[in-house]
């Protein structure tokens, strides 16, 4: 009996363990944790996917508008090497400004007499240039003069080339993503091969640049139809719409496309549009003045030395050129409003000198 008194005893003495109620996270702990951590990853990737986006149409933007820079550039380039640059009037052989001195009355209106590449296209722009012969009509010369006979221009090596730049809707086999392109035509005297092309007719021959391809009595001297092949594209990604469905232009009102001093009945310091208001309807762009020029052409390319100081300017033709992209089909930029973008433009001295007359004292 003592020794159970004892560990009672003892057992007293003896400090009482507590015991731990560690229980861990309970399931609505857990629950509001995996939520909130939800919440928080949701947003820092809804940030870095809006980041990306953003980073994407800006690049879109960024390239459209580099491309067309560097397809403004190479118009650019064509058109100072051209002869003869045809304005709204003389292309369409109507006097499209009203004031009666229009050079459309010496004209047959190009675009009468040159195809269309497709249903889906209208002719913007049209010049003559100077082009070196193809090598395989140069290699003939030590033998003979005539190609299909006609003399060949040996002696200078060079041709006039007929060059039209188109913009087209026209889009075989979704091979194109942008809205429209700018086609470049070409009609030359002769192709790579040495062989005359159907449907030239020689602008110093018979006839003239304003007049072509028509002679004095308004015969056609082409002699066939011109192919309608030879059409290659620019640029893509050039927009579309007319300047009336635009929200951007609608908003600011309105985007002014008219020409400087375009309504003056002085025709040395008149710019007329090209193409004008009529081409456009007639091949289905009403409208449509995303890629137009303002061409400036000296009334029988005469410079008379009593003019004031545009003179200078004057005895060479002076082509303004616009020029409107949308980025819409690159990536991030699935609508033509996202993809608006501002015009450029330029100013172009085309260099020919042919039929001008310098001033004299």
């Amino acid at each position: 009996m003592s020794v159970l008194f004892f560990n009672q005893l003892l057992g007293r003495v003896r400090p009482q363990r507590k015991s731990s109620n560690h229980r861990g996270f309970t399931l609505t702990e857990l629950l509001v944790s995996i939520i909130i951590g939800g919440l928080i990853v949701t947003g820092l990737m809804s940030l870095v996917v809006e980041l990306m986006s953003t980073e994407t149409r800006e690049t879109a933007r960024t390239e459209t508008q580099r491309e067309m820079q560097m397809a403004l550039d190479f118009i650019s380039t064509d058109i100072r090497e051209a002869v003869y640059v045809y304005d709204g009037s003389c292309s369409a052989d109507e006097d499209v400004d009203g004031t009666g001195t229009a050079v459309s009355d010496n004209c047959a209106g190009i675009f009468n007499y040159i195809p269309a590449p497709n249903d889906a296209s209208v002719p913007i722009l049209a010049f003559w240039k100077l082009e070196a012969l193809p090598q395989a009509v140069r290699n003939n010369c030590s033998a003979t003069y005539e190609i299909g006979g006609s003399l060949v221009p040996c002696i200078s090596g060079r041709m006039y080339t007929l060059v039209v730049y188109y913009l087209s809707r026209s889009n075989p086999n979704n091979l194109w993503q942008g809205k429209a392109r700018i086609l470049r035509y070409t009609l030359p005297r002769y192709s790579s091969s040495g062989a005359p092309v159907s449907g030239y007719a020689d602008p110093t021959n018979n006839t003239n640049f304003a007049s072509w391809p028509l002679d004095a009595e308004g015969n056609n001297q082409q002699d066939g139809a011109p192919p309608n092949n030879r059409a290659v594209v620019l640029v893509d990604f050039v927009d579309d719409r007319a300047l009336s469905d635009i929200p951007e232009l609608v908003d600011a009102g309105g985007a002014s496309v008219e020409c400087p001093a375009e309504n003056t009945a002085d025709a040395r310091v008149r710019y007329v549009r090209t193409p004008s208001d009529s081409t456009l309807e007639r091949f289905g762009f009403a409208d449509v003045r995303n890629f137009y020029a303002c061409v400036k052409l000296p009334e029988q390319f005469t410079v008379d030395s009593s003019s004031d100081d545009d003179a200078g300017s004057a005895f060479n033709q002076k082509v303004i050129l616009f020029l409107r992209g949308n980025a819409a089909g690159k990536p991030g930029i699935t609508t033509a409003n996202e993809g608006f973008m501002p015009a450029i433009q330029t100013q172009v001295l085309n260099r020919g000198v042919r039929e001008k007359k310098p001033p004299t004292d």
